[in-house]
């Protein structure tokens, strides 16, 4: 992302909140250019440690550039690995930096470029157990490269993805915001990205979107990993509207070798780079290098293997497993009387008459995200996004109040909503955000998700499903949920026909179902 806005913040930023503790002066290499398998040069810089190797060789860690960053990304925390003993390279991927070639979005060739460097310090020093390890894009070539080199021992994949098509597209929804700065800011692209990206933008030919994106997501690869045997540990951040926790949740659940989940307030990035948690990310990180390249027994692999911070308190909680409760609170859906009032959400079933709500697209309201990528990022320091819940309910949106929570409500996980609606035509998107509505009318933003149907059938009852991005969230005392429905969102892609009209129908056979996981 090669943006004067908060890609380059992050790397100017990097490593102030950082210190090491000194041992050795490692020698710094500052400029490397080396010769990929088609000719392309990889430029990269190499931390040497002045201590000799062990009898295994030096536990050895590979950087990995994050969008439209370089190789110095990582400087002061490769020094602080090198003085601790490690052999520590960062690299440039091709079309970033001064390394030759184009962006392929984690394609063959960028995968490739990878082992190269493997190969080239295995021929020129005595290399032990290796990591990969990466923010954002380094954290998927980190993933795809060690599902498929198993000489990759460990990786450390922070404010990564696992499901391109999550990051680009989630339920069918195309992620404007992101996805514009992906394609605008990489000089560098191969011309089959732009090619993707517009298909996107007007979903036509989603099947090779699909290809496109499969080979470039470790979801694709969890066989190999497993294989391998590689020790995962992954970081992602609840505001990361980019690489949401979910599809790395999907990933976590079905790795069998050593794992550990972070999962953080903020947005994507951020929270890694801007001092990573206070200091938790970074620290759990080189711990997890410890264990896994040097045999340290320092209790990382005894340890919940899920560690949760919970938005807005910033509060740390580690848990066995993920999901991290079993437990979980059925909000069944309940009609208004007018546009003029709120819905309700209730603990039983809707037993009544038949009845029938509508709402409508051709406007925004006031349920949102806030402004795209800064108010996400400023969660991360315990500043909500806000809104007057007054300004959503109405012609244009639907709003559901659940019963007062008479102590803290302590969401931990995946909201999902099962929703009867009548379309008046075959495209509509829903906006669904969930919010902590205090006494006075002001919501905090908990969670949300898009959605985007196609091909429904018009003026015809039927049952839609979706998750909502996971979440960890403390309700107060004398506060309610509210479910907020609209149809647009500062950072999606709206629909060419704005104007069309849901039913939400009532009935005792057609529960619609708000599951809100929970201690």
């Amino acid at each position: 992302m090669k943006t004067l806005a908060l890609p380059a913040l992050l790397a100017a930023a990097l490593c102030s909140l950082f210190t090491p503790v000194t041992r050795a002066d490692p020698t710094f290499i500052a400029d490397l250019d080396i010769t990929s398998f088609d000719g392309t040069e990889i430029d990269a810089n190499l931390f040497v440690p002045e201590t000799p190797p062990p009898s295994g060789g030096y536990p050895t860690v590979l950087f990995t550039n994050s969008w439209i960053l370089d190789k110095n990304q990582y400087l002061l925390q490769a020094a602080a690995l090198a003085e601790d003993g490690y052999l520590v390279m960062s690299y440039s991927t091709r079309g970033f930096g001064t390394s030759g070639g184009l962006v392929d979005v984690a394609g063959d060739n960028s995968i490739a470029d990878a082992g190269v460097l493997i190969d080239w310090l295995e021929a020129h020093y005595p290399v032990g157990k290796l990591a990969m390890a990466g923010i954002s894009y380094g954290a998927g070539i980190s993933l795809v490269t060690a599902a498929r080199d198993p000489r990759v021992d460990a990786v450390a994949a922070l404010s990564g993805w696992s499901d391109v098509i999550e990051g680009l597209y989630p339920n069918n929804t195309v992620n404007l915001v992101w996805g514009t700065i992906l394609t605008t800011t990489a000089f560098n692209l191969e011309p089959e990205v732009d090619t993707i990206w517009h298909n996107l933008r007007t979903t036509q030919n989603i099947q090779a979107v699909e290809d496109f994106a499969a080979p470039r997501s470790a979801l694709a690869y969890v066989g190999e990993l497993n294989r391998n045997g590689t020790a995962v540990l992954m970081s992602n951040n609840f505001a990361d509207y980019l690489f949401k926790p979910n599809s790395m949740t999907q990933l976590y659940s079905l790795l069998d070798g050593p794992k550990k989940l972070l999962l953080n307030p903020g947005t994507h990035a951020v929270t890694e780079t801007l001092g990573g948690n206070d200091g938790h990310i970074w620290a759990t990180t080189f711990r997890w290098f410890d264990r896994y390249l040097k045999g340290e027994a320092n209790g990382i692999d005894s340890e919940p293997k899920v560690d949760m911070t919970v938005r807005i308190s910033n509060r740390l909680e580690q848990f066995d497993d993920f999901p991290v409760t079993q437990k979980a609170k059925r909000y069944y859906l309940h009609p208004r009387l007018s546009y003029f009032n709120n819905a309700s959400m209730k603990t039983s079933p809707y037993s009544g008459w038949g009845w029938n709500n509508d709402f409508h697209g051709g406007a925004d309201t006031k349920a949102g995200t806030g402004i795209p990528v800064i108010s996400d990022a400023l969660e991360g320091f315990g500043i909500p996004v806000f809104t007057n819940m007054t300004g959503i309910n109405g012609y244009y949106a639907i709003e559901y109040n659940s019963p007062m929570h008479w102590s803290t409500f302590k969401i931990r996980g995946t909201p999902s909503l099962e929703m009867w609606i009548k379309p008046s035509k075959p495209e509509v998107q829903l906006q669904v955000h969930l919010y902590d509505t205090d006494p006075l009318g002001w919501g905090r933003l908990i969670t949300h998700a898009p959605i985007t149907l196609r091909n429904l059938q018009v003026g015809q009852a039927q049952k839609i499903s979706l998750d909502l991005f996971t979440t960890s969230y403390d309700v107060p005392p004398g506060h309610v949920v509210t479910l907020a429905i609209d149809t647009e969102g500062a950072l999606y892609q709206k629909p060419q026909d704005r104007h069309y009209e849901i039913e939400v129908p009532y009935r005792s056979s057609r529960q619609s179902v708000l599951t809100i996981p929970h201690l």
